[in-house]
C-alpha cells in the first residue's frame, strides 16, 4: 500500500520527447517507404557507436545490396528485422574526430535509396566502451508492474541510457537550478545540453528518448509519483518506447532522480492504443498530489489541484502525426457524469509531440466505485489522413491509497545501485533491518574482526574503528562512545547489525523505503 503521507515536490520537471520526422520516398511500384534521420549525428562520447538507417515497412527480403561508406572507406553494414533498420556497429574504436557517412540501399525491384547526408563527431578523450552505471532493478520492476498493468511489454535496462542518466543525476545534483538542460559545459559530468545530446554521447542508437526527473529518496517512490502525473506518466505507458536507464545522486538532504527511456522504431499501427488507468484495473486512487511542473492547472486560470486520478489515453504509431480529443465522459453508472478538465494537442503545448489526450476530475473520485471512460479521437497520420476512433473502459478506485504489489516479506538491499543477497537473509526488529555483519561490512569495504572470549566485534575501514559487545548498547567509534538504538545479537552463529547504524558508521547515506521493504545504501 502506498504511503497517503508522502509528499511530492516536482522541481523544473518537464518530460521531454524528441519527434522524429519521416522523410517519405516513392519507390517505382509506387509504394512508399518511410524512414527516420540516420544516426548518430553530433558529438559522441564512445568510439564505437551504432550507425543506424531505420525504415517503416522494409525488411531484409526486399533488399538485394546494402552499401555503406564511412569516411569513404565501405564497410559490412547488415539490415536488421528486429531493428527495421540497416545496422553497422565499428568492431574497433574509430579515431577522434568528424566521420562521414554514406548509405545506399539497393532493393530487388532496382530501386535505389541514398540517405541524407550526415555525419557525427567522436570526440578527443572519447571512452572505448560505454562506461558501467549502476542498474536499478527495483526501478525496471516497478515501471514493469505498470506498464503490465498497461497491458504493455516491459522495458529492459540499456547500458547507454543507465550511463546517461547516472550521469545527468551527478550533474544535476553539482548544479543548482538545473533540470532537463545542462547549460555548463566545463562541468565534469556534462556529456549534452538535452536528453537526446546525453543519450547519443553515450552511444544510443537512437533519437527518440523521454527523460523524467524527480528529486525524491525513494527510487520507487520517484515512479509511483511519475505513473500518478498527467505529463510524467507518457514515457512509462507509451508502448514505443522499449529500453531504459535510471540515475541517482544525492548529497545531504537532496536527492535526483533521472529517468531516460528510448526507442529504436516506433512500433506499428495494429496496436496503438494505451490506457491508464488500464481496462479493468482495480485498486485506482481516487487523487493524486496535483503537483507536477509544469503544472497542468496552469492552462485553467483560478483552479488549483490535485482533483480526481489523471485518466490518460496514448496513441503510438510511426504514422501518427497529432491527436485530438473530439468528446469524452466519465460517468460511475449512478449519476450524470463526472466533471473534469481536459488536456489535449489543442490546448495544451505540452501534448502535441506526445499523442496523448487526458482527462482529470475536479474532484476526488468515489472510493470503491466502477467508472466507465470514453474517449473520442480525431487521429491525423503522416499522411494527411485522418480518423475518429472511439475507446471505451473501466476501471475500479480502491479504498483511497493506490493497491500495488509488495515483494513478499524479503528484505532487499542495494549498494550503490547493486542488489546484494545475505545469506542467513535479513529481518526486522523493533522497525530496524538486521543484516549478517560480515558480509555487509565486506560490500562496504571494510574488515570484521571477531573476539570469540569477549564476544566483541571489531570493524575497521579506513580510518574509522568501531568495536562493540553482542548485546550491547554501546559502541566505540574512534574511541568515541555512540549508542546503538537496536543491539547487535548472535543467531545461529551469525552476528546481526542494525544496517543503519553500521553503514552510516562507514561513512554511506542510508534510505528505506517500506513500500518495497527496501534498503537503499549509497556512498557519500
Amino acid at each position: 500500500m502506498r504511503h497517503n503521507t508522502r509528499k511530492i515536490v516536482y522541481v523544473a520537471v518537464i518530460v521531454i520527447v524528441l519527434n522524429v520526422i519521416m522523410v517519405a520516398w516513392a519507390a517505382a511500384a509506387g509504394e512508399i517507404l518511410w524512414y527516420y534521420p540516420p544516426t548518430p549525428q553530433g558529438d559522441v562520447g564512445v568510439r564505437s557507436p551504432t550507425i543506424l538507417w531505420t525504415f517503416s515497412g522494409l525488411s531484409s527480403d526486399q533488399i538485394k545490396e546494402i552499401n555503406m561508406t564511412v569516411d569513404g572507406r565501405r564497410v559490412d553494414a547488415v539490415f536488421r528485422d528486429d531493428l527495421n533498420s540497416v545496422y553497422y556497429k565499428p568492431q574497433q574504436g574509430l579515431v577522434p574526430g568528424r566521420r562521414r557517412v554514406s548509405i545506399v540501399v539497393t532493393l530487388k525491384s532496382g530501386v535505389r535509396v541514398s540517405s541524407p547526408s550526415f555525419s557525427f563527431n567522436i570526440l578527443s578523450g572519447a571512452l572505448d566502451e560505454v562506461p558501467s552505471a549502476p542498474a536499478y532493478e527495483e526501478v525496471r520492476d516497478r515501471i514493469n508492474y505498470y506498464r503490465t498493468i498497461a497491458g504493455l511489454p516491459g522495458m529492459t535496462i540499456e547500458k547507454s541510457l543507465n550511463a546517461a542518466a547516472n550521469s545527468h543525476a551527478l550533474y544535476v545534483i553539482n548544479n543548482a537550478n538545473s533540470g532537463h538542460y545542462e547549460s555548463n559545459k566545463k562541468h565534469e559530468y556534462f556529456t549534452g545540453e538535452m536528453p537526446w545530446d546525453r543519450t547519443r554521447y553515450f552511444g544510443y542508437m537512437s533519437p527518440m528518448v523521454a527523460e523524467n526527473i524527480h528529486f525524491v529518496e525513494s527510487h520507487t517512490g520517484a515512479v509511483d509519483d511519475w505513473i500518478d502525473s498527467l505529463y510524467h506518466r507518457l514515457p512509462i505507458i507509451n508502448p514505443m518506447y522499449t529500453h531504459m536507464g535510471y540515475g541517482y545522486a544525492s548529497k545531504g538532504t537532496k536527492h535526483v532522480n533521472v529517468l531516460e527511456v528510448g526507442s529504436i522504431r516506433y512500433n506499428g499501427l495494429d496496436s496503438r492504443m494505451a490506457v491508464y488507468p488500464s481496462d479493468g484495473q482495480k485498486g485506482v486512487p481516487v487523487t493524486w498530489s496535483g503537483l507536477e511542473q509544469p503544472d497542468p492547472f496552469r492552462l485553467y486560470p483560478g483552479v488549483k489541484g490535485p482533483g480526481g486520478y489523471p485518466v490518460t489515453l496514448l496513441v503510438s504509431g510511426g504514422r501518427v502525426e497529432r491527436v485530438e480529443l473530439k468528446s469524452a465522459s466519465i460517468t460511475d453508472g449512478e449519476t450524470k457524469g463526472v466533471d473534469f478538465y481536459s488536456f489535449d494537442a489543442t490546448n495544451d503545448p505540452e501534448l502535441p509531440g506526445s499523442n496523448a489526450v487526458a482527462l482529470i476530475p475536479k474532484s476526488a473520485l468515489k472510493p470503491r466505485t466502477t467508472y466507465r471512460v470514453s474517449i473520442t479521437l480525431n487521429i491525423t497520420y503522416a499522411n494527411d489522413e485522418r480518423e475518429e476512433v472511439k475507446k471505451e473502459w473501466r476501471f475500479t478506485t480502491g479504498g483511497g491509497r493506490l493497491e500495488t504489489y509488495r515483494p513478499g516479506e524479503d528484505i532487499l538491499i542495494y549498494i550503490n545501485g547493486i542488489k546484494r543477497n545475505y545469506k542467513p537473509a535479513p529481518y526486522m526488529k523493533n522497525y530496524r533491518v538486521m543484516v549478517p555483519i560480515r558480509g555487509i561490512c565486506e560490500d562496504l569495504g571494510a574488515v570484521v574482526n571477531w573476539n570469540n572470549e569477549t564476544y566483541t566485534v571489531e570493524i575497521i575501514r579506513e580510518d574509522n574503528i568501531v568495536t562493540f559487545d553482542i548485546g550491547g548498547k554501546k559502541a566505540l567509534v574512534n574511541n568515541r562512545s555512540v549508542e546503538i538504538d537496536v543491539p547487535a545479537e548472535l543467531l545461529k552463529d551469525t552476528t546481526y547489525v542494525p544496517v543503519r547504524f553500521v553503514s552510516e558508521l562507514l561513512g554511506y547515506n542510508v534510505a528505506w523505503d517500506g513500500v518495497m521493504r527496501m534498503v537503499m545504501i549509497q556512498v557519500r
